[in-house]
């Protein structure tokens, strides 16, 4: 769990870097912990909407501005919900495969 938590403020950190706001390991880890205690709101799919906006203000409490914090929040909301959709297909289409690979060996057994 500790491992998760490190590669997303390392995530987080080149995040900031790289959309302009600049490398800042406290501001990442500010984030990170703004949005996991507002997912602890029943509110919306996940608490997305809940997670975006206690970053954004995060990010406006530390002097970053209002369309930078949102920017950064949303890219954060987005690139989370991308990589969950990457990863459902993946384990779906590996999934599939496994399920037809006994299928196929069993096929070209019997029309041997």
């Amino acid at each position: 769990m500790s491992a998760c938590w490190i590669v997303r403020a390392g995530a987080l950190f080149l995040l900031l870097g790289a959309l302009g706001i600049g490398y800042s390991i406290p501001l990442a880890l500010l984030f990170l912990c703004a949005g996991a205690s507002a997912a602890a709101l029943p509110i919306g799919p996940a608490g997305a909407a809940t997670q975006i906006g206690a970053g954004a203000g995060a990010l406006l409490a530390s002097g970053v501005g209002a369309s930078q914090a949102l920017s950064v929040a949303v890219s954060v909301g987005t690139l989370g919900v991308l990589s969950g959709t990457a990863i459902l297909l993946f384990a779906v289409a590996w999934r599939t495969g496994v399920s037809l690979v006994p299928a196929r060996a069993a096929v070209a057994r019997g029309s041997a």
